[in-house]
């Protein structure tokens, strides 16, 4: 009796745990009622001005806005759009709620408009923002022109610096010609612009972001399968310890661990995790299971039925990385996969043992 009324407890517990929010960003509270993560009206202030946009230009052009600060300012977040009404921005999360977007550096791409001189070329486009619909409209529509300028010579190609630590592919998709290029990058920034060299020193805990890049190709994008890392240069080889596993997270390791930031929508794929070592090894090999799909492939991982069924991918892309402890750290500071899933299960198992 004893033991069934255990079971019953632990069942109820892991319901809780089943039904309760996902890990929420530190503008966002829990909504116990839709077990949704909203905007905390507590974190910003609504001021005049609404928050500016941030771009970042490199082998694309990259457009984020602060989503919770933008609507405590009374804009609609579900507005957003380029010059082309249809290249909408879309939520995804770092440190707090973000709506971004990722597209071409090119002429025509979501309405892009070029300018050329003697040294550089450069790209416009205009960002449009609504306010939210009410009987009393008081904001005024929002327009930020923004731009990037690359050199004449540069091309836009993917182009990285002599030293970084990329992983290269070479890859052909049916009824394309020719080859298609894919790299894999790892920055230590969430803008994606600092990007790991041979001289970067990679200490566990620090976020390490990560980029899966295709050549533009129109109409197709990139999806990354399985992230996994291994001791080993074989990719073929056990153990393995996986990020993404058939296109969606870890469950076992929460968004404190590792975030999907973007995956399937455009031709880049990008990615957050907290560093960590290997318990036999300071080095381990960053692999990446991918497929070219043409359109949209976004997974849809709430849904987990996709962990069941294996899915196809047509190459896979890895680098080398290599970390240190940080001494100022605790003594969990230098932690394994194994020892992440085991602190999960403990709980567990002490509960069935009382």
């Amino acid at each position: 009796m004893k033991f069934c009324l255990e079971f019953l407890v632990i069942l109820c517990s892991l319901t809780t745990v089943v039904t309760s929010c996902p890990t929420c960003v530190s503008d966002e509270i829990c909504n116990n009622i839709t077990n949704n993560c909203d905007c905390n009206p507590s974190t910003y202030s609504e001021t005049v001005q609404i928050p500016p946009p941030e771009l970042t230009c490199n082998n694309n052009m990259v457009l984020r806005i602060p989503r919770c600060q933008m609507e405590r300012n009374g804009y609609d977040s579900s507005s957003l759009h380029l010059n082309t009404p249809s290249c909408r921005l879309s939520s995804y999360y770092a440190n707090v709620s973000y709506l971004g977007i990722l597209w071409h550096i090119g002429t025509g791409e979501c309405g892009n408009t070029k300018v050329e001189n003697s040294t550089h070329i450069t790209y416009y486009n205009n960002l449009y923002i609504s306010p939210k619909t009410s009987p009393f409209i008081t904001k005024n529509n929002v327009t930020f022109t923004f731009s990037c300028s690359i050199p004449l010579n540069s091309g836009t190609g993917l182009n990285f610096p002599v030293k970084a630590i990329t992983g290269n592919d070479v890859i052909s998709v049916s009824g394309v010609p020719g080859s298609i290029s894919t790299t894999m990058a790892i920055y230590t920034d969430q803008s994606f612009s600092n990007i790991v060299t041979t001289s970067t020193t990679l200490v566990v805990e620090q976020n390490i972001y990560v980029s899966v890049l295709m050549q533009t190709l129109d109409n197709y994008n990139i999806k990354v399968v399985n992230l996994y890392t291994s001791a080993s240069s074989n990719r073929s080889a056990d153990p393995k310890y996986y990020l993404l596993q058939n296109g969606c997270p870890n469950l076992s390791l929460g968004a404190y661990l590792f975030t999907t930031i973007w995956n399937g929508q455009f031709t880049e794929a990008r990615f957050q995790f907290k560093a960590f070592k290997l318990a036999s090894s300071d080095v381990f090999y960053l692999y990446a299971d991918y497929t070219i799909c043409n359109s949209s492939c976004i997974q849809n991982c709430n849904s987990r039925s996709a962990d069941i069924n294996a899915q196809t991918y047509s190459s896979t892309v890895g680098v080398r990385l290599q970390f240190t402890s940080n001494s100022a750290s605790s003594s969990f500071g230098c932690f394994s996969m194994k020892w992440a899933l085991s602190s999960l299960l403990l709980p567990l198992i002490l509960m069935m043992i009382m």
